[in-house]
């Protein structure tokens, strides 16, 4: 009788799961630059030689220089006594850390962990009150110990710190210690919004510190940072490469601060303005009627300041009035107002290449107010903890775009990560007397189900009749699951009738009619703030189809 020999066969369903992840990370991986997997190892060894070599600050440091004190100061969920008794709100969820505070806040997520030490509620207390929990800070918090030394949170506890213009000796010290440490753990190996805050902090505090210790070596290494990135970061069209309007009002807030504190003379004021006006031009664009942000990839309200106070901060500033644009070709997006209209349509690629941390899987997605009143939504973001809300969140069924047999167009997985991706092609956008015309071609769901499946979205606006008029051809063969989505603002009241479905929201009316395809409703999640979200209607046309089909709506006004 043979002996067995002990090892067992891998079930096939482990065997599938290996694959599985395997080729999640081999199709993440591939489109990363060699530092951004090599910094990460890097970044812990390199934190910890910054906190060990870290230089003395020089005796008798003062205020030399401005602070952007004419900036927007913005905390949304704190007031004056809740900070003053320790009680803190971020992203919608509120802790007792006591006084003096517990910075750790364990049990609290990562973020909610950062916005507490970005200190963006210090504007909320009085100057005396500012220097007692600064002072707090800085003695529970050892210099690179702690997530508060992370760089990013580093960066913002920098730039609220100068704005607040901290005077104090022991907190100058502090601030010295805190922009020589970030000077020698910048996070080029994550770089995105990341690099750009950590090159502001450095600025504004080179500015405020000027003349003493390395404070100028900061400013002129962040304004080094600056000329590196923003070829690649402002995008010919003015967007911020990463295609949120929520980071692209940050990054404009950031180069609003750089400008506003370096003299007039400076030679970076001509390297900065024009991306200021641009990405201030892009600002007023994105923004809906009722004054608040498009919600498109990891965009929620109440993170950036409102886009009214930064476009008045940009007239201060450029001593230029923004003007609303309609295309943003490299970007991708589509913007068409009127009166009582407003679109704006995804039709670009979801992310940088190597950088898609804050994309989703939205091609040819759209966002739509009427009457001033937004109608039909994006779905915003719940949490930047993984999870089943975040993988919704980011999945193509949360937006207004066709899935195919379930799957997502590119491959989000995790909190940040996106695998296998295609962007669309053939876009063309047509401005026209009666409105415009928006077209593009998918193909991106071919390589993972075959049977030559392509999507062909049209979109047409007719202000003179009143109407959009979305239309999707999906070219292959076989049956196959498809469906188009229409998510409802958690205000508009839907009722069906024969050929569609009637919108209410308050005195204003719609109407989707149904013009080729099935139709039905099902219920979603609507996240227009961190840790908010709201039951919505969607309306959802379509089903198993015999390819070639096509689906097609209305939404008349």
């Amino acid at each position: 009788m043979a002996e067995s020999s002990g090892i067992q066969d891998p079930s096939p369903t482990k065997t599938k799961k290996s694959s599985k992840i395997f080729r999640r990370y081999f199709h993440t991986l591939r489109h990363l630059k060699p530092w951004q997997v090599a910094g990460r190892l890097v970044a812990p060894l390199q934190r910890r030689w910054a906190a060990w070599r870290l230089p003395a600050a020089p005796s008798c440091l003062q205020p030399a220089g401005p602070a952007p004190t004419d900036g927007p100061t913005h905390d949304p969920w704190n007031d004056r006594v809740d900070v003053k008794e320790g009680c803190f709100c971020f992203l919608n969820e509120a802790a007792e850390l006591g006084r003096p505070v517990d910075w750790n806040a364990s049990g609290q997520s990562l973020l909610w962990q950062f916005t507490l030490h970005y200190f963006h509620y210090l504007h909320l207390l009085t100057d005396q009150e500012q220097v007692s929990l600064c002072r707090e800070w800085a003695a529970a918090n050892p210099v690179g110990k702690g997530v508060g030394w992370h760089p990013y949170p580093t960066s913002l506890r920098l730039i609220n710190w100068c704005r607040a213009g901290l005077a104090a000796s022991d907190l100058l010290e502090s601030l010295y210690q805190q922009a020589a440490y970030l000077s020698r753990t910048v996070e080029t190996h994550v770089y995105g919004n990341h690099l750009l805050e950590n090159a502001r902090a450095l600025v504004l505090t080179g500015c405020y510190l000027r003349g003493q210790g390395e404070a100028d070596r900061w400013r002129e290494q962040g304004l080094s940072i600056y000329r590196t990135e923003l070829d690649e970061q402002v995008l010919s069209d003015g967007f911020h490469f990463e295609r949120s309007p929520m980071y692209h009002a940050l990054m404009l807030e950031g180069l609003l601060d750089v400008l506003d504190v370096l003299p007039d003379e400076h030679s970076a004021q001509q390297l900065l303005r024009q991306p200021a006006r641009d990405m201030a031009d892009v600002l007023t664009s994105v923004t809906h009627p009722d004054g608040a942000l498009a919600l498109f990839n990891d965009s929620t309200h109440e993170i950036a300041p409102s886009p009214d106070r930064l476009l008045q901060y940009a007239r201060d500033v450029l001593e230029y009035a923004p003007s609303s644009q309609t295309a943003f070709p490299e970007a991708g997006y589509y913007v068409m107002q009127t009166d009582d209209l407003w679109m704006m349509v995804d039709g670009g690629p979801v992310g940088p290449e190597y950088l898609m941390a804050h994309a989703h899987a939205d091609i040819f997605s759209y966002e739509l107010s009427l009457f001033g009143k937004r109608f039909v939504v994006d779905s915003g973001v719940y949490e930047y903890t993984a999870g089943p809300m975040r993988q919704h969140v980011r999945g193509t069924a949360a937006h207004n775009t066709v899935q195919i047999d379930g799957l997502d167009q590119v491959e989000c997985w995790d909190a940040f990560r996106v695998a296998r991706r295609d962007a669309p092609t053939n876009i063309t956008w047509r401005e026209t007397e009666e409105g415009a015309v928006f077209g593009g071609t998918y193909d991106g769901y071919q390589a993972r189900l075959g049977n030559a499946l392509s999507h062909h979205r049209r979109i047409e606006v007719n202000t003179d009749a009143r109407r959009v008029r979305v239309h999707d051809e999906i070219a292959g063969r076989g049956e196959h699951r498809v469906e188009s989505r229409i998510h409802l603002h958690p205000d508009v009241s839907v009722r069906r009738d024969e050929n569609g479905f009637s919108l209410r929201r308050g005195k204003n009316r719609g109407r989707v009619e149904i013009l080729a395809g099935e139709s039905s409703q099902e219920e979603s999640w609507y996240c227009p703030r961190f840790g908010v979200r709201h039951r919505v209607c969607v309306l959802r046309v379509g089903g198993t189809l015999s390819l070639p089909s096509t689906l097609a709506y209305e939404i008349q006004y």
